[in-house]
């Protein structure tokens, strides 16, 4: 889990920060129900980040994660930028 809704809190997910990469496609599920599905390697030539506006509403939980469909790569680092919600 990236973040789970705490009690009496709410976020939102501002952006998500990560080296872009061939094969790879960031992933990002709120409650088992898919959100995001980003080919990284779309921002080679650009600054290597998405900008999102994901709600998680109180209880609510956030995995993030990468695809790789080929056989070959290694671990990867990514930064999600978030805000507590009104």
């Amino acid at each position: 889990d990236f973040l789970s809704g705490m009690a009496g809190k709410s976020r939102r997910l501002v952006k998500a920060n990560f080296v872009p990469t061939a094969n790879r496609f960031l992933r990002i599920y709120r409650d088992a129900e898919q959100i995001v599905d980003f080919y990284t390697y779309t921002l080679h030539e650009q600054p290597p980040f998405i900008e999102l506006d994901l709600s998680l509403a109180e209880g609510q939980q956030c995995k993030v994660g990468f695809y790789n469909p080929s056989t070959e790569g290694s671990a990867m680092d990514i930064m999600i930028a978030y805000e507590e919600a009104d």
